[in-house]
């Protein structure tokens, strides 16, 4: 059977005062983020979940009494959520018997087939063991034996998760696993924003907290398709900021050293044609980082790319068509639009501010040529002549 894959880990967590931290503390947070899933038994995508699974995120950990699914499928190609199915499916074995051997087979290796029914076979003691097989679409005629034996016999003291990266190839052994009662958890790839936007409402709303649609926008600005930043990031601000909802503020405030977040700070004054606020915003963030330069430049280019892809759909579209036309969530119409509606009075200047981003973009980056690299103080008049564009 098919069980939609997002429940994450425990929301209990002391909270702590809410900090500023330094942008290499804020990156190494997210980056060192991980966890489980936990899958809703018998329930659809929107309901709540009867049972919470074990995880551990950072020092966090939770634990239930839910019986392990002998055989369990990971299907779908996004990293996070995949690592979240196996990390449940090992923990649940691991309440029953914390010793349980974790064995990782990869399904297109030349021995699996052989390491899967080595795993599988009974042990002197009976200690348990989980048979983490991944990439089961790529099966050798070996493996897909091996799979379908484990299927068939369903030892008693070993457990089978596989991960599976989506598509046809290998469904008759995915269809023939889930006959024998395994259970497949989707963990698809998600759609950039608003289902990725829905995603973290959700993850938010597993802690017991809430956050604007606002305070949501920022961060998927800053920190953009990245899944494991994106949780990682929601992790640290249900910690530390105690105010509910969380806001657009306290994300603003509490990254302010992150030079992404910056960056796109930077760039909607720019596009709104707001230079003073643009230069105040980059000399702001040159304090708190030195390394805003590149980060700057992509996040303005990717602002001009979105308004010319909106500008592109015509006025009369409905929000909803804008965004899907031209690929930007739903609730960056508006501003878009509005930007849009201060450059296309003066088309000259807007071609003339994407020849300078493009010069710009090659000289944050060190020049296009032999002997055009920039020193640190040249790369700042580069800078702030860039976020002057709209004067």
């Amino acid at each position: 059977m098919t069980m939609p894959g997002f429940v994450p880990h425990d929301p209990e967590r002391t909270r702590m005062p809410t900090r500023r931290l330094h942008r290499s503390q804020v990156l190494a947070v997210l980056e060192s983020h991980d966890g489980t899933c936990h899958v809703r038994r018998g329930s659809s995508a929107g309901s709540p979940a009867s049972n919470r699974c074990p995880g551990v995120w950072g020092v966090v950990a939770c634990c239930c009494a839910v019986d392990p699914d002998r055989i369990t499928i990971a299907y779908g190609n996004e990293p996070l959520l995949v690592d979240r199915v196996v990390g449940t499916a090992v923990s649940r074995v691991r309440t029953i018997d914390p010793g349980a051997q974790r064995v990782v087979v990869d399904a297109s290796s030349e021995e699996a087939g052989a390491a899967i029914v080595d795993a599988a076979s009974p042990t002197l003691f009976g200690d348990a063991t989980v048979i983490v097989v991944s990439g089961i679409e790529s099966a050798s005629d070996s493996v897909d034996a091996a799979l379908r034996g484990f299927a068939a016999s369903q030892p008693e003291a070993a457990w089978l998760v596989c991960t599976h990266a989506g598509g046809v190839k290998g469904k008759n052994l995915l269809d023939a696993l889930k006959k024998a009662g395994g259970v497949q958890v989707d963990c698809a790839g998600l759609k950039r924003g608003q289902g990725t936007l829905d995603f973290l409402a959700k993850e938010v709303a597993s802690y017991k907290r809430k956050m604007t649609p606002d305070a949501l926008a920022v961060l998927y600005d800053a920190v953009g398709q990245d899944l494991r930043l994106l949780v990682g990031a929601v992790s640290q601000l249900v910690s530390d900021v105690e105010r509910d909802p969380i806001t657009a503020d306290d994300v603003s405030d509490y990254f302010a050293g992150v030079a992404g977040v910056s960056g796109f700070a930077i760039a909607d004054a720019v596009w709104d044609r707001r230079s003073a606020d643009a230069l105040r915003a980059l000399r702001q963030a040159l304090q708190e980082s030195d390394g805003i330069a590149v980060p700057t430049v992509i996040a303005i280019a990717s602002g001009l790319r979105s308004i010319v892809r909106v500008a592109g759909v015509g006025p009369g579209a409905s929000e909803a068509d804008v965004a899907r036309e031209a690929g930007v969530p739903p609730w960056k119409v508006k501003t878009l639009r509005r930007q849009w509606s201060r450059w296309s009075g003066d088309q000259r200047r807007l071609a003339a501010a994407a020849v300078a981003l493009a010069d710009a973009d090659g000289a944050v980056k060190g020049g296009v040529g032999d002997g055009a690299s920039l020193d640190p103080e040249q790369k700042l008049l580069t800078l702030e002549r860039l976020v002057m564009l709209g004067s």
